[in-house]
């Protein structure tokens, strides 16, 4: 029993707005931290890659929370140095195969005496001119702003070195591995907690969540840790209890079957990855942490339930609702924008409060609580898709808020490709349809019509057409440098020009839904951004600057006559011409 309400407290003080305390917020320095620090494809690939020295200098850039100092510390552990707190700031030593390790787990602070610029020169001094003297090895965890300005300061002193050449390429973007084969600058900004790309783009791997969720609940211990709840008074009326009997690893008592256990794991899932796509909101580990602690088990602890002094508030009301007591933090503020309480369904919203029959022996669960906005959040976890399409028809018809486009936006990469051209059309079509074009121009096949808008105003409208088959979809995906999780962020739609040059639109996910809605005949209302489809123009000016040998025109006094202008080339004895050339064409 004791166990339990000590490692509850423990996960409560994860959470910033806890009442307990926030004693997560540095590295790996509590023993809870350490039990519930999950190593990425990225710790294991750098150990490796120190022993064997082919990694001398180690550079881990990010936010703040992105958990540098915590991932420089296990590695400490892991190569033989022990563990050290954060506070120790830095740690040196030799591990047994000879390298001399030097780590400063946080290059913008001072430390004894000494301040940041003269530890970065300490640090940085042996690899200015290239490679370090032999057996020396580097890890330094330090923002990209701090590291900038170091980089100007050393440059003002003595001019530019191999060192702070390289270093500033790599932070405006360039990738110059070959030219220091031994250094390994990682940017944490770039990497997906939330699920990566798999390698043969089959899948959205989400082992490493899976991982952390179970930490939360104590691992190999969460049997051990939770088995006094099947004896608890206070079960029925405990939030963290219930939310366990869902989302807990094996051996929670009272688990729901796997298959709803799976399920609402990867709607959950899903949901952090709709945070993600959307670009506005970096998850640091700090966050992600923080938002999985606040759903799951709330801000109270096993005494406030026994006392009943605890607000009973669900974990689904937790995810979304944005009136949920002690609510903080940015990926918690972008739940709320994909509640699936924002959209409903008259088939669905019926059985959740009166039920339905799924077969002669098994009904649909109902909500116990006449509340529609609750019951969608709670069914959005809770039903299985096979539940949903029996009674809507479709496995998809209950989601998060725009969950279908969200859908096709985050499993693009996975995609085959002639699902991917499917999409690129509609996209296209929405493009086109930012301008006010006559049907007849999109009733034409295979191409996108663009308008063209004269200088001066006339009621004819002009516009021409740019073949499909040269416009393709690909997904941002950062480098695949030094095994950093993807998952894309954006979409790229890039046309290829008649000479073979190319442009690029950045489709970021609300771009992305606005031309999806606009293909299916959505009407741009007076709320629409601006700002949203700025970057849409420009694209077009420039695909409209194209020569091109033809142009289509409608006169909506004659809107059933569609009209040809080209240019042909004719011989005659004066040489070769020029024709221009005005004819009909039947509409499609």
């Amino acid at each position: 029993m004791q166990q339990r309400v000590r490692w509850l407290k423990e996960v409560l003080r994860s959470y910033p707005g806890s009442r307990f305390g926030n004693r997560e917020a540095r590295g790996l320095d509590t023993e809870f931290a350490q039990r519930t620090y999950v190593p990425t494809v990225l710790e294991r690939a750098l150990l490796e890659d120190i022993t064997r020295g082919r990694a001398r200098l180690v550079i881990l850039c990010g936010n703040a929370g992105d958990g540098k100092t915590a991932l420089l510390q296990h590695l400490a552990k892991q190569l033989g140095l022990g563990h050290r707190k954060s506070e120790t700031r830095i740690i040196s030593g030799r591990i047994s195969n000879g390298l001399r390790i030097y780590i400063n787990l946080d290059g913008s602070a001072a430390y004894k005496q000494k301040s940041s610029d003269q530890l970065l020169e300490e640090f940085f001094g042996p690899f200015h001119q290239g490679e370090p003297p032999e057996n020396h090895v580097g890890l330094i965890a330090i923002n990209d702003g701090r590291l900038l300005e170091w980089l100007e300061s050393v440059e003002d002193k003595r001019g530019e070195t191999p060192l702070t050449r390289i270093l500033r390429a790599r932070l405006n973007g360039e990738n110059t591995d070959h030219k220091f084969p031994f250094l390994r600058f990682l940017s944490l900004n770039e990497r997906s907690l939330v699920g990566r790309i798999s390698e043969d783009r089959k899948t959205i791997d989400t082992s490493f969540l899976d991982q952390l969720v179970d930490a939360l609940y104590g691992g190999e211990k969460a049997a051990e840790i939770w088995a006094p709840c099947l004896s608890c008074l206070a079960r029925d009326r405990c939030e963290v209890h219930r939310a366990a009997k869902v989302f807990g690893p094996e051996g929670v008592p009272g688990r729901v079957s796997e298959k709803r256990h799976r399920h609402a794991r990867k709607r959950l899932f899903q949901l952090l990855q709709a945070v993600h796509l959307r670009g506005e909101t970096h998850i640091t580990m700090r966050e992600l942490r923080a938002a999985l602690v606040y759903v799951l088990f709330g801000i109270h602890s096993c005494e406030d339930y026994h006392g009943g002094d605890a607000e009973a508030t669900p974990y689904w009301n937790r995810a979304f609702d944005p009136d949920t007591p002690a609510r903080q933090g940015e990926v918690l503020q972008e739940f709320v924008r994909f509640d699936p309480a924002l959209d409903s369904h008259p088939q669905i919203d019926r059985a959740l409060l009166y039920g339905a029959e799924l077969s002669h022996d098994e009904e649909i669960p109902t909500f116990p609580k006449e509340d529609l906005s609750s019951a969608r959040r709670w069914a959005y976890f809770e039903w299985l898709p096979e539940w949903i399409e029996a009674v809507a028809g479709s496995p998809d018809a209950l989601g998060l808020a725009e969950g279908t486009v969200l859908q096709a936006f985050r499993e693009f990469p996975l995609l085959p490709q002639k699902e991917q051209e499917e999409i690129r059309n509609r996209i296209c079509r929405g493009i086109a349809r930012l301008e006010n074009l006559p049907e007849s121009a999109f009733r034409r096949q295979n191409c996108l019509p663009l308008r063209i808008s004269p200088r001066t105003p006339t009621e004819t409208i002009f516009w021409v057409e740019k073949p499909l088959e040269r416009f393709r979809l690909e997904p941002d995906l950062p480098i695949c440098e030094y095994h950093l999780e993807r998952l894309h962020r954006a979409i790229w739609l890039i046309y290829q020009y008649r000479d073979g040059q190319e442009e690029r639109l950045r489709l970021g996910a609300e771009l992305f839904a606005r031309l999806w809605e606009l293909s299916e005949g959505y009407q741009l209302g007076d709320v629409a951004s601006d700002d949203l489809f700025a970057q849409v123009s420009l694209f077009v000016q420039r695909l409209l600057r194209e020569d091109e040998n033809e142009i289509f025109a409608i006169n909506p006094m004659e809107d059933n006559q569609l009209y040809r202008v080209s240019i042909q080339k004719v011989t005659t004895e004066e040489g070769m011409l020029q024709q221009l050339t005005l004819e009909t064409i039947p509409q499609v």
